[in-house]
């Protein structure tokens, strides 16, 4: 082999091993990105109170920031799945009302908040606060499934890629009971449309408080500030069907508390 020959290989494997790296930082930097995008650590996400847009109208707004994690319809009372596939689960199970409340048709929409992400929730629709209790459950932990939830999001079209195979959209069944089994207060408010609208803050395992600035018989405002959670959690919403409702989010859509519309009416 001649040197003319040595040195055509060696620039050619210095040529590869230049791109490698340089895919491997792009994918870094795009890994990193989507990492900061969904766990909320942009500027954006960094301010606690951060000013909100409260769009006007005939509108259900999300009550607080993170990832839409199941819009479900609610017929007869009963919950089809959570998210545990084909798994029907009673409504009342997962409000826990004291005392239970009878109820039939509406929308569950379940909304994610990641641990470093805004903590603070804000009233969904107008209306007046009726009844305020609290389920004085274990609080458990939702660490696992904050992981896969994030993981899962890192990756553009996994949620629908997911829902298009007949999996459901983030893989979390094995860590899913703490929606229906963890502490949870729950707000009732009797809204503007004459309907209900329910208000579910879980609680995790690492979750101090579950601060509350409102109380029974309180007239509040959509996007009014609510109350305050002080770590990572979930909070889930039900509303009540009424004429003309349209769902206008899906499951992996980023929501903000106050500003993103879940439904119109």
């Amino acid at each position: 082999m001649t040197m003319i020959h040595i040195v055509i290989r060696h620039k050619r494997a210095l040529l590869l091993s230049t791109l490698i790296v340089g895919v491997g930082i792009l994918l870094f930097v795009f890994l990193l990105v989507r990492f900061a995008s969904v766990t909320g650590y942009l500027s954006y996400h960094l301010v606690k109170d951060p000013e909100r847009n409260i769009p006007g109208g005939n509108v259900i707004v999300s009550p607080a920031d993170g990832i839409v994690l199941y819009v479900r319809k609610v017929e007869k009372g009963t919950i089809p799945e959570v998210v545990k596939k084909d798994v029907p689960v009673p409504i009342i199970e997962h409000l826990k009302t004291d005392p239970p409340q009878s109820l039939e048709s509406g929308y569950l929409v379940g909304v994610y908040m990641n641990t470093h992400g805004v903590h603070l929730v804000r009233i969904p629709i107008s209306g007046v606060i009726r009844k305020h209790t609290v389920f004085n459950g274990p609080h458990m932990d939702m660490t696992v499934a904050e992981i896969r939830i994030i993981l899962t999001q890192m990756i553009p079209g996994l949620v629908t890629l997911r829902k298009l195979f007949g999996f459901m959209p983030y893989d979390i069944e094995d860590e899913a009971d703490y929606v229906l089994q963890s502490a949870r207060d729950t707000t009732i408010i009797y809204d503007k449309r004459g309907k209900y609208v329910y208000l579910v803050r879980i609680a995790d395992y690492y979750v101090g408080k579950l601060l509350t600035w409102m109380k029974e018989g309180s007239s509040v405002q959509t996007g009014q500030k609510y109350g305050y959670i002080t770590w990572g959690s979930q909070v889930d919403i039900f509303f009540e069907s009424s004429q003309g409702i349209d769902i206008r989010v899906k499951e992996g859509d980023i929501v903000y508390g106050g500003e993103t519309v879940l439904a119109t009416y």
